[in-house]
């Protein structure tokens, strides 16, 4: 089994228990580092991800496909989301948790009538390693509709990396705008709270994470004491004028060096197979769905 080893990976533990089915060994952060994860920014219906909060096929593949894996991924109704996995050897997709939010799980096959699911979770969690459910609790733990992921092996793809890293230097330089113009005016609590996640997680939380990953230390530093002001300041629960509190200033000069580091990335990465991800990867380890 593989195990979550960075903040809210559990998408990423889950491909790698996928691919430890096809017999490949690799844990979340070697496919973290091998695809960019660190310099890689989107904005997805509205909301801005970064990190571990980009677990989609189209993100995946950028490990995937230049190693001959191709992710399929399938909605299903929730009373039909049982059926669908008995067609499956393997299968990733998430699960309601008592904390709010979803939690990335590996489907494996049955036993004695109950499905069986690795908890993608840390090595010293007190959680079990293994989930077996009824088709009842299955759908309990379901919206209306479910998304399994599933791996089969292709014929491997070079990625070009250039295009995904120009697009997240074209996002962050939107979010630092965003951000300022949102600190500009007074918010309620209301406000603050629907744009922690929305607006403020990718650059405060997500970035940071990722930060770690490649030893960017300063840099990393720099977010985190703008994430614990923010997060003070959303626990107040009253309005605010956040220019008033935080350094928007601060806050745009680091956006500011997370695309230089960007662009040095990009500098030394184009057209990529998988042998020339692997190595990329290696470079950089070198310094949550």
């Amino acid at each position: 089994m593989k195990y979550m080893t960075f903040n809210s990976s559990c998408a990423y533990a889950g491909v790698a228990n996928m691919l430890e089915h096809y017999g490949v060994d690799v844990e979340d952060r070697e496919i973290a580092l091998a695809m960019g994860l660190p310099y890689l920014f989107a904005c997805e219906g509205g909301r801005y991800a970064a990190g571990p909060m980009l677990q989609t096929a189209d993100w995946f593949h950028l490990y995937l496909l230049p190693r001959g894996f191709l992710m399929t991924e399938t909605k299903v109704d929730r009373g039909a989301a049982g059926e669908f996995l008995k067609t499956v050897s393997c299968g990733m997709l998430g699960i309601a948790i008592p904390t709010g939010g979803r939690h990335a799980v590996v489907y494996t096959g049955r036993n004695g009538g109950r499905y069986c699911f690795i908890n993608n979770r840390r090595r010293i969690s007190s959680e079990p390693e293994v989930l077996l459910l009824t088709e009842e609790e299955l759908a309990a733990g379901l919206g209306s509709t479910a998304v399994i992921a599933t791996i089969e092996r292709t014929k491997p793809q070079p990625m070009e990396m250039a295009g995904y890293f120009e697009a997240s230097i074209e996002v962050l330089g939107k979010l630092k705008e965003e951000i300022s113009a949102f600190c500009g005016i007074e918010r309620s609590a209301r406000e603050l709270g629907e744009a922690r996640d929305r607006l403020f997680r990718a650059i405060f939380l997500d970035a940071v994470t990722m930060l770690e990953l490649i030893g960017e230390e300063e840099l990393r530093s720099r977010l985190v004491v703008f994430q614990r002001s923010l997060t003070d300041l959303i626990r107040e629960g009253k309005p605010q004028l956040l220019q008033n509190r935080i350094s928007i200033e601060g806050v745009e000069s680091a956006i500011d060096d997370y695309i230089q580091l960007i662009r040095r990335r990009n500098g030394d990465c184009g057209s990529v197979s998988g042998e020339g991800m692997r190595h990329a990867g290696e470079k950089l380890s070198g310094g949550r769905m």
